[in-house]
């Protein structure tokens, strides 16, 4: 009997981004960038205000251009541009870096810009998640040790270096910490909420934009690698009738259930899809046309195998298949969307002659 209860979620989510792009990350990509030129204008300003508070000029400085040269490199060099996730980490590693030097420049423990060290420990929370946050905020609390040892007149050994350590640390840890904590759980909701634009209600699968979304990634991928992938449109025997002689809550079972024959008919690479009203998609990566024909038999069999109950009457359901393959078939997907289409009417039409 064909589980009609159970909505099918084994399709994976289809993000509209880029890879590594979402809307959080894309927020915390400008947000660094805002934090490095407020660092390059502290920097800035520390030298024309108070210049006699600079200890090492060229430390300084140095700190000051590696921060220019890497954040305009994450903008111009394409190949970093497009990964965020790499580009947010270089940034961040650039502001830590540049905080370091600094306040060593100006005075080390005793440096009036010590709050530098905020700003890479907020991007880290901000963008790179929990283990990136850190690894920042580890190498912030090794970078203020180093800054100990390197001031004079400080020892690191005595208890009020640890008390200086923990007073001017455990603050902002735990402050950048809620923000990260709070971040994650905005991207786990933005996560859910890409889910649920990608996905058809009734039976879970994807729905008709994100499959496409999913096809021409797989295309291109197929081009690229010479590889053969197959498409299958399917549609539901009588649902119209069904609809109209036992009521919709019948119609949607039967749907939901052919979705779940559909789903287990396949492999967890392919991908299905509701295209509305009783039609549906797949899309059998790495499949050529011959091995594509007897999932499509696999299909069909699994569908009329079983049957849904409804107010006493056991029903039993039908499809009709439509395939292409590529390249074989057409060199385009939305070609072979459209002749996989042309066969499943042809395959309906003929069923029609068949006597019952």
């Amino acid at each position: 009997m064909l589980d009609s209860r159970s909505p099918i979620t084994n399709n994976a989510p289809v993000a509209a981004l880029p890879p590594g792009w979402t809307a959080s990350r894309s927020l915390a990509a400008s947000i660094l960038l805002w934090f490095e030129l407020l660092a390059l204008a502290i920097g800035a300003a520390q030298f024309v205000v108070a210049s006699e508070a600079i200890k090492h000029r060229a430390t300084a400085i140095a700190s000051l251009l590696l921060l220019l040269i890497v954040g305009v490199g994450v903008r111009v060099i394409p190949r970093v541009r497009k990964q965020l996730t790499q580009r947010c980490a270089w940034e961040t590693l650039a502001l830590l870096l540049m905080a370091t030097g600094f306040v060593y420049g100006t005075g080390g423990v005793h440096s009036p810009v010590l709050a530098l060290f905020l700003l890479p420990l907020t991007g880290a929370a901000i963008a790179l998640g929990r283990i990136g946050y850190a690894v920042i905020a580890l190498l912030v609390a090794g970078a203020a040790i180093g800054l100990g040892v390197t001031t004079p007149g400080i020892s690191v050994e005595t208890s009020s270096f640890a008390v200086w350590l923990i007073g001017t640390l455990v603050p902002a840890v735990i402050a950048t910490t809620a923000i990260a904590v709070l971040i994650e759980q905005m991207q786990g909701a933005e996560r859910y909420i890409q889910d649920l634009s990608a996905m058809d209600r009734l039976t879970g699968l994807l729905n008709h934009r994100a499959f496409e979304e999913v096809l021409t990634r797989e295309h291109r991928k197929a081009e690229r690698q010479s590889r053969p992938y197959c498409v299958l449109m399917i549609d539901v025997e009588n649902i119209k009738q069904i609809n109209e002689t036992l009521g919709h809550d019948a119609g949607n079972k039967l749907i939901t259930a052919v979705a779940a024959a559909i789903a287990r008919s396949i492999r967890a690479t392919d991908v299905a899809a509701r295209f509305g009203g009783d039609e549906f998609a797949v899309l059998l990566t790495d499949t050529d046309l011959p091995v594509a024909t007897t999932v499509g038999q696999r299909i069909r069999s699994h569908v009329y195998a079983g049957t849904i109950s409804v107010a006493n009457r056991m029903i039993r359901a039908n499809v009709h298949l439509g395939l292409a393959g590529f390249p074989k078939d057409k060199p385009h997907y939305k070609e072979l969307l459209m002749l996989a289409d042309q066969r499943m009417q042809h395959d309906r039409e003929m069923s029609r002659k068949v006597p019952k």
